[in-house]
Order: structure tokens, then sequence, then C-alpha cells
């Protein structure tokens, strides 16, 4: 799984360590950098000057300043599948009955059997569904953007690149329902061939862009 939090006392340590070295200036809005920061907990999707984020291989000068994951509104589809999945076996014996299927003819042991492995299958979904979501991150520093792309257990792929090299920020908010709860994909394009960033389904697409073109302003591009 990403590295991306460590132990308290680590954060503490280094979240010092980074107040003292990191320059006001090193930002052109320096709202960005404000000391009003919040916490990132279990169900956060957008988080501004997030205090507790730190990660891996993550620089003495490096401040993370705006932590993106896929908007909750995403997960209803899911959510939907899997509550029908827990509530189905309560609907089963009437069902079975109204279409004459002797379904208590089979042994008891049979029965509890299947439906321990059934329920097994149904825990399985929802836990690769939340841990998908929840590991699949990004995240702008100071110094750079950062992509996580987390999948069923077996995919990781981490991506970044540094400020200077973004050329142009977008989004795209496309129906109602992303209208309505304000999220949106954002595409940061880089410089040459290098690869774009996609944050999918990001809550505040437009305000994402504005703080991500602030730092472009500072940094400069190719």
């Amino acid at each position: 799984m990403p590295d991306i939090f460590v132990e308290r006392h680590k954060i503490r340590k280094t979240a010092a360590k980074i107040n003292e070295q990191l320059p006001i200036e090193n930002t052109s809005d320096k709202s960005l950098l404000s000391p009003l920061s919040q916490k990132v907990h279990i169900f956060s999707s957008f988080c501004k000057n997030p205090s507790d984020i730190f990660f891996k291989n993550q620089e003495p000068n490096e401040k993370v300043l705006l932590f993106i994951r896929k908007h909750m509104i995403t997960n209803i589809k899911w959510v939907t599948i899997s509550v029908f999945f827990l509530i189905f076996p309560f609907f089963a014996v009437p069902l079975a009955s109204l279409l004459s299927i002797p379904l208590f003819s089979f042994p008891a042991m049979y029965l509890i059997f299947f439906l321990l492995f059934y329920y097994l299958l149904a825990a399985a979904y929802i836990y690769v569904n939340f841990i998908t979501w929840y590991f699949n991150i990004s995240f702008v520093t100071n110094i750079r953007v950062v992509d996580i792309d987390f999948s069923n257990l077996i995919y990781k792929n981490i991506a970044a690149t540094k400020l200077s090299l973004v050329q142009d920020v977008s989004f795209d908010q496309i129906g109602v329902i992303p209208t309505f709860f304000d999220y949106g994909d954002v595409l940061v394009q880089t410089a040459g061939t290098m690869e774009n960033f996609d944050f999918e389904s990001s809550p505040q697409p437009e305000n994402v862009v504005h703080i991500v073109h602030q730092l472009i302003g500072k940094h400069g591009t190719v």
C-alpha cells in the first residue's frame, strides 16, 4: 500500500522541521501556507493545508498544500450494490417459497456454509471498493504534483512531476450530478512527452485549478 502516513511522533518532528525551513515566499499566495491547517479524516475528499499528511521521499522544505480524493458521492454505486448483497439473504426464503424451491431440503450445515461464503464474498467486495477509493489520491505540494493510482490490491502506480514542468491545468464538469455536488475531472498538462495528470471526480475542481494556477505562476512554465 502507498506509504503516505507515518508515525505520529515522526509527523510532529517532520512538521516542525518543515515549518522552520519553509519560507513564506515559496508561493505567490500566502493563503496557501496559512496556519489555518486542516486534518484529513478517513472520509475526507478535499483538504487545503493538511496538517497530518506526509509521504515517503518528501523533501525537507516540501509542504503538502492540497489533498484530493474522489468525491464521496462517487461511492454511491458500489455502496448500493453492497447493501443489496447484504439484505438479499433475508428475502431468499420467501422468494424460494414463491418459486417452489425446496431450500430447506438441504442439510443445515450446507446452508450455513453457503451463507458464510456468501457474506465473505460480500465483505471482500466492500473492502476492495473502499480501499480502492481510499488509496486513490492526489496531492499538490509547493514543489510538485503527485498522483497515486491504487486498484484491486495488486496494482499501484505513483507518478509525480515538478510544478515547473506543468504547462496548464483545466477541469471538466459535465452533467447534473457533478454540477450539483461540485466535482469534476481536473487535467494537469505537463511539458513535452511527459505524462499528464488526471484527478478524476475531484471535489471543488475550480478551486483546485485556481490553486495550481497560482503555484504555476510562481514556478513558471517551460
